[in-house]
């Protein structure tokens, strides 16, 4: 054998080695990757779980604690889509555009629920006003008509900035079985929030906003013409 052969022949050998080597570090690479976004997705679904299961009692979920801890949860959100997008996720870009899918409607889902029962609390607050207004005894006094229709303005505003919340939870919930069914393909159905849970939770939330409508429609006779 040559010399020239020789050294073709080892430098054959180092490039077979070499890409070996890349192969074997890219599969590792994307392993590693897949276990990270996984782990991200079950993570989420934690707290995904706890946020729809709150639909189940309206009354606990009407507090200020309970909408403090939602907001926590979108901001939790937030912070695991910073760090998905920080990745370089081509080598899992199915995984990847899934996870994102996921996570950003698992926020927004929590965004609408803080807003609406934000808004009940709200609601809540502003029939009371109205209601302890228009049975006092001063109507005859100067701005008493005045503050009456603040009062019932300032309700309605709450009502429709509550319908557009508990409208954009309910239209988001129903596309989360659409968004659950891509991942379940990839890491598992046991990594996500399970179907009939937000099924409920959208049916809950639809019950809720019944409720409060004929509570809004109440104060609104009660603040109508005697």
């Amino acid at each position: 054998m040559s010399k020239q052969t020789r050294i073709a022949a080892v430098l054959v050998a180092v490039l077979v080695i070499a890409t070996g080597g890349y192969f074997v570090w890219g599969q590792h690479k994307k392993t590693q990757l897949h276990s990270d976004i996984a782990a991200q997705v079950v993570d989420a679904s934690a707290r995904l779980h706890r946020a729809l299961g709150m639909e189940a009692d309206q009354k606990a979920a009407d507090t200020a604690e309970a909408v403090a801890q939602l907001e926590q949860d979108s901001a939790a959100f937030d912070r695991q889509l910073a760090e998905l997008h920080a990745l370089d996720t081509r080598r899992v870009a199915a995984l990847a555009e899934a996870a994102d899918d996921y996570l950003g409607t698992a926020r927004q889902l929590t965004v609408y629920q803080a807003r609406m029962h934000r808004l009940r609390i709200d609601i809540g607050g502003a029939v009371q006003a109205l209601d302890e207004h228009m049975r006092s005894a001063d109507r005859r006094a100067p701005g008493w008509i005045g503050e009456a229709m603040r009062k019932k303005d300032f309700m309605e505003k709450k009502y429709i900035d509550y319908r557009m919340a508990s409208d954009g939870f309910v239209d988001l919930a129903r596309t989360y079985l659409d968004t659950r069914k891509g991942l379940v393909l990839l890491v598992g159905a046991q990594a996500v929030v399970d179907a009939q849970l937000a099924v409920d939770a959208r049916n809950q939330a639809q019950e809720a906003a019944k409720q409060t409508a004929a509570f809004v429609e109440g104060a609104r006779q009660l603040a109508g013409p005697r």
